[in-house]
């Protein structure tokens, strides 16, 4: 096997580091998985640990004599490895995020309720094992996956009782792991890139796949005085929003808002002027000011129904420009009355509340 240059991997670590691209080059492949998942390792510290650690990586891949001569009186002083504070931390942190990873992905909208606990306590531990192992099988440390399985899996009766404990089975899942483990004394088996970078793409596809259900299904934007909207609703509001088409000037608003308000408003200044729930859209497109009353509203939605309806119009072309108007006043009005009727029964919860809205008083 070609020997691995000190001066590639710190190239690759430079310029594709986030990526893991210098632990994939020196066959730590579980490695560079990590580093890709957690954008270059808890987000860049375990980047910034390698710049001191890359030496001793590149000695171990090419196996130099030095470094095997240190590593086996290592082995013949511990004759388990170790877990240091940093693999320690990574083994918890990894497997829990995997673990939470999970949970977050199970579509709330299609599994029932009462499903969720069974879900969890089968499919939990699996995940946190496969943190687990990945974490564990770093470098010359070994360990079996039955072994971080078998200790997950003695938590999941502790799902059907509390909501997602995962840092239990996390927790467990490394004592036993760690109990089992030994020194990988002989190295990996040679595999080919090709089924090296299948296997990465494999994990990368469960993994993005997990990312985008929670995405799709369960993440939600929160809005003062609203109830929460889907991100995928938020999103396809986004592109009407006031921060995509008044990009330089929404930035200079939250910018004076930072100023003069600090950086607790500036979240709440950032989340307006996405829209996400398309108020101000709806607001533009039915030629409305920021503080209609209801009857206002009212009065435009018919006056425009009325003139854009496509009925009214004989030419083809005038026809569907004024069906696709006519949709877009329909939507404009449904999303102001549904505002509406979020805040009135808002009121009616909790009558001494203060009516909040980010865009008009009287909506």
């Amino acid at each position: 096997m070609a020997k691995k240059s000190l001066f590639v991997t710190y190239l690759l670590w430079l310029f594709g580091g986030f990526f893991g691209l210098h632990h994939l080059y020196l066959g730590r492949d579980y490695q560079a998985l990590v580093w890709w998942m957690f954008a270059g390792g808890y987000f860049g510290l375990g980047l910034i640990r390698d710049l001191w650690r890359i030496p001793e990586y590149v000695k171990d891949a090419n196996e130099e004599s030095s470094y095997m001569e240190e590593l086996a009186e290592k082995m013949r002083k511990f004759p388990k490895p170790t877990a240091g504070t940093v693999r320690y931390f990574g083994l918890v942190t990894v497997s829990d995020a995997f673990g939470y990873l999970l949970v977050g992905a199970i579509p709330r909208e299609i599994v029932p309720e009462m499903f969720i606990s069974t879900i969890s306590a089968l499919f939990v531990p699996l995940a946190v094992a496969s943190g687990v192992y990945l974490i564990g099988n770093i470098g010359r440390h070994e360990g079996s996956f039955t072994s971080a399985l078998i200790g997950a899996y003695f938590t999941s009766p502790i799902y059907f009782l509390y909501d997602a404990p995962i840092c239990l089975t996390s927790l467990a899942s490394v004592h036993y792991f760690n109990s089992t483990k030994k020194w990988r004394r002989t190295p990996k088996p040679q595999v080919s890139l090709s089924r090296r970078l299948a296997f990465l793409s494999f994990c990368g596809v469960i993994y993005l796949s997990l990312w985008s259900s929670w995405l799709y299904f369960n993440c939600t934007v929160s809005i003062q005085g609203q109830e929460p909207v889907k991100c995928r609703d938020a999103a396809k509001h986004f592109f009407k929003s006031p921060l995509w088409r008044e990009f330089v000037f929404v930035m200079k608003e939250i910018w004076r808002t930072l100023l003069e308000n600090g950086w607790r408003e500036v979240w709440n200044a950032f989340v307006e002027a996405l829209d996400p729930v398309g108020q101000r859209n709806a607001l533009k497109v039915l030629g409305l000011n920021d503080s209609p009353t209801e009857q206002e509203i009212t009065a435009r939605y018919r006056k425009l129904s009325r003139e854009w309806h496509p009925d009214k119009h004989k030419d083809p072309e005038q026809k569907q420009l004024a069906q696709e108007k006519f949709i877009e006043i329909q939507q404009a009005y449904e999303i102001l009355s549904k505002i509406k009727s979020v805040r009135v029964a808002q009121n009616v919860r909790n009558p001494n509340a203060e009516e909040y809205s980010p865009y008009h008083e009287d909506l």
